[in-house]
């Protein structure tokens, strides 16, 4: 390390979370989230400059180049604020809270996301990405930053009105009036989402497209009680386009995180845990409802990257993979022509662009991103053997590249949701090995991401871990051990998840609204304890733990947990209003709809499909 390097240096340097690390050499002096900053931001009057995002961020990376590196940006930071940088997947209730905020001023936030607040930590003004120069619409980010500066300094007045707005709006409590639970609900539901059904390419908007995992598996289940067709052909439509486009790495396994374009053709190309596992656990349903093989083909090939590239040697999984290699977006996944047909062959080559159409001039950097033909015949069928053996010569020669990042934290609910993929998984294609690696991840969290007293934690990097969990992780890892005891009947998996089922309840449930807070009583208070409802890149906490209680209920009939699990459902107002926000919740609606008769069906079901085995 060069003298210059070490002078860089800032106090994020000794964090532990890689996003803060990568910005330990910024000119800027940084601080994590910590009462000294709050404190330094109180006694010197200074406002806050928030900044949160992630280490696979693509803007959050390109935002760091071109304003955090900058000299100049760094010296209007260091003297006009207290700069605080945030990992969202470290801390979910600080993104949560500050993207609510933002949302609010702004009608739009995304990462990174760009918070401006008093020394109290309330905001009054907030953006995304602010580029270097005025540009996208957007003015340049030291323009903001003079901008937001001046405004505390000379316009406090107008401020305290803006930061007891925005505090009233995120303190607002779920209205009291309930709806009322029965199925016409779901009908609305998924009437109202047709609206927003892309009947051509699939999926749900136009240009930017989302997989919407959640909401594709409260349709199929829907589809599944009713016999609507309708809905079924929805999921179909959008879960073929899905599994033919580029969003899915055709050579690689596992989905990229969405879709620029309507088609499905060009990915924002970095790969998050949580929707993989999402999307193994829905593409097996489907394949179980439908009997599709290309449906089969993406869960297992999914999971096998999963395994391959995601998973820790303890067990545990990982939370992303970039989508930058050295500063390129993409490059990793992308192919020229002539590289194709170098090592395929000439003949060959010519085969593979049957199935997967190229071009010289390519379709993403002047490459190709690979995508099935949707003129293929038999598409529900693919692949043959003579396409899976080209694949696997494709990507046994990208292996010799310069791979992505990864970003080796192990999130505690996002390990839920693999451990849920996994055991569903295992059940659809009667394989035991699946169950298996289940049953070590779960056993990876419960030994491994707890502190002295048996409290869960929100990660585990490096052989060690330190944030508490919120209930997001203690709902989803709970319903991941329900979970396996529904595919194993072991009770052993049953019994931890009463365990966490109840330990959840005495740390987060709000018994006067009936309703869970994102965090526990134990944790930092922050201007607002939230209380989320909508489901966004993952179940939101209260729905997973109307999910997880539910289950419990079903397999040991408290009614407690169904009071519970019902209050919750029932608070849930915008579910007739906004039916894409609110997937899992109308999954789990569906669930309470149906009947519990039918969940000890599903167990013994389930139970009967895999083979016997000795546990590993």
């Amino acid at each position: 390390m060069s003298e210059s390097d070490v002078r860089s240096e800032n106090r994020l340097k000794s964090e532990k979370s890689p996003y803060l690390k990568q910005h330990s050499h910024n000119p800027v002096d940084w601080y994590p989230w910590s009462q000294e900053a709050l404190q330094k931001a109180k006694n010197e009057d200074r406002p806050i400059m928030l900044s949160i995002g992630y280490s696979t961020c693509h803007w959050c990376h390109v935002m760091e180049r071109e304003s955090f590196e900058d000299p100049e940006v760094a010296r209007i930071m260091n003297d006009n604020f207290v700069s605080i940088k945030v990992d969202r997947e470290e801390r979910p209730d600080l993104d949560s809270l500050y993207m609510k905020a933002v949302q609010a001023m702004a009608g739009h936030a995304g990462w990174p996301l760009t918070v401006f607040a008093t020394p109290e930590g309330v905001p009054f003004y907030g953006g995304s990405y602010f580029p270097p120069d005025d540009g996208y619409g957007l003015p340049s980010f030291k323009k903001v930053l003079l901008a937001a500066s001046l405004a505390y300094r000379k316009n406090r007045e107008r401020i305290s009105v803006v930061t007891k707005d925005i505090g009233d709006l995120l303190a607002r409590k779920s209205p009291a009036l309930r709806i009322k639970l029965e199925a016409g609900l779901c009908d609305n539901a998924f009437e109202a989402a047709r609206v927003f059904f892309d009947p051509v390419d699939g999926g749900f908007g136009r240009a930017t497209k989302f997989p919407h995992s959640m909401f594709l598996k409260f349709l199929l289940k829907y589809s599944l009680r009713t016999g609507n067709n309708n809905a079924l052909a929805v999921v179909k439509k959008s879960l073929t386009a899905m599994a033919s486009g580029g969003i899915y790495d055709h050579l690689g396994g596992g989905f990229h995180r969405y879709s620029v374009d309507e088609r499905w053709d060009v990915p924002h190309f970095e790969k998050m845990l949580y929707d993989n596992a999402l999307l193994t656990g829905l593409y097996s349903a489907a394949h179980e409802a439908t009997g599709v093989t290309l449906y089969k083909e993406v869960a297992l090939e999914t999971i096998a990257y999963l395994l391959r590239e995601m998973r820790d040697e303890g067990g545990g999984f990982y939370s992303a993979q970039d989508a930058d290699v050295d500063g390129k977006e993409g490059e990793y996944y992308l192919w020229g022509l002539d590289e194709v047909e170098s090592i395929l062959g000439a003949k060959r080559a010519e085969s593979f662009r049957e199935s997967f159409p190229m071009t010289e001039e390519g379709n993403c950097e002047g490459k190709n991103v690979l995508r099935i033909n949707s003129a293929v015949k038999g598409l529900e069928a693919f692949p043959d053997d003579g396409i899976r053996e080209m694949k696997a010569v494709l990507f046994k020669a990208r292996m010799e590249r310069k791979p992505p990042q990864t970003d080796k934290k192990i999130i505690t609910a996002w390990n839920g949701l693999v451990i849920t993929a996994l055991s569903r998984a295992a059940a659809v294609f009667k394989d035991a090995v699946l169950l298996d690696h289940a049953k070590k991840c779960a056993e990876f969290i419960l030994v491994s991401v707890v502190d002295g007293e048996g409290r869960l934690l929100r990660y585990h990097l490096n052989g060690s871990a330190a944030v508490k969990a919120n209930l997001e992780d203690y709902a989803l890892f709970g319903g991941g051990l329900a979970s396996i005891y529904e595919a194993s009947g072991e009770y052993r998996w049953l019994s931890e998840a009463k365990r966490i089922a109840e330990r959840m309840t005495e740390l987060f449930y709000d018994g006067t609204d009936g309703l869970f807070f994102d965090t526990g009583s134990d944790q930092e208070k922050l201007f607002v304890r939230e209380l989320d409802l909508y489901d966004n890149d993952v179940p939101s906490g209260n729905s997973a733990a109307a999910d997880l209680l539910l289950k419990v209920y079903c397999h040991g009939r408290s009614k407690r947990y169904r009071d519970m699990a019902e209050g919750i459902l029932s608070s849930v107002e915008g579910i007739r209003d906004e039916p894409l926000s609110y997937g899992n919740f109308l999954f789990v609606l569906e669930c309470f709809i149906e009947g519990k008769e039918d969940w000890g069906k599903h167990l013994r079901q389930a139970q009967d499909s895999i083979p016997q085995r000795e546990a590993r």
